[in-house]
């Protein structure tokens, strides 16, 4: 096993990957990104998490969507 410890490491092409106790994981971020400029980055499971509350907080401030319906309206019928 290699000896490095858990965080981001650069891997090319403007990447981080990060690396945990049990080796490389599947979670990138690229060194443009605003979040890696301040060293380290966030954990995933933090930037997840950031991600989840960003999201609660825009769908709580939206404003409830219209349904629009495609059907047609069906004729009145008279009464004779």
């Amino acid at each position: 096993m290699s000896d490095k410890g858990a965080g981001w490491y650069y891997v090319g092409d403007g990447k981080l990957r990060y690396r945990d106790e049990h080796g490389w994981t599947d979670f990138y971020i690229d060194t443009s990104d605003p979040r890696a400029r301040d060293w380290p980055p966030p954990k995933p499971r933090t930037l997840l998490q950031q991600l989840r509350e960003d999201e609660a907080r825009r769908t709580a401030i939206a404003p409830p969507r219209r349904v629009l319906s495609w059907r047609r309206p069906r004729p009145h019928r008279s009464s004779r």
